[in-house]
């Protein structure tokens, strides 16, 4: 089996799919839970866990972890994707992938992982 050399490319792929761009979109708005996205993108439960699997792979959506005091916590994701560009240069097909990728996101990014896991 041969390895993509460009994670990016995989991202047309992932884009192609109506879902997967739903949950972008709505999620670049605000965060969102596995349920409401199922419900903004008229897609079955599982449906919407297998295109976040892929979206979180690709690095296009980010995890958050709600703490409630009432001790229901609950997972919520947000776009991470800031620009894509596809471009044709010279007979080559070049995609550029920017990502959300602030001080301020990798300070949350340590903080998130230093804390402990909720089951």
């Amino acid at each position: 089996m041969v390895e993509n050399q460009d994670p990016d490319r995989d991202v047309l792929g992932i884009l192609s799919d109506d879902v997967a761009k739903t949950i972008l979109t709505v999620t670049d708005q605000q965060a969102m839970s596995a349920q409401a996205l199922e419900a903004r993108c008229d897609a079955s439960l599982a449906t919407i866990y297998r295109r976040v699997d892929e979206l979180l792979a690709s690095g296009l959506l980010r995890e958050r972890l709600e703490l409630r005091p009432d001790g229901n916590h609950h997972k919520t994701f947000e776009s991470n994707l800031d620009q894509l560009s596809v471009r044709l240069d010279d007979g080559s097909l070049e995609i550029d992938v920017d990502r959300r990728d602030d001080a301020a996101d990798r300070l949350r990014t340590i903080w998130d992982a230093m804390q402990p896991r909720w089951r």
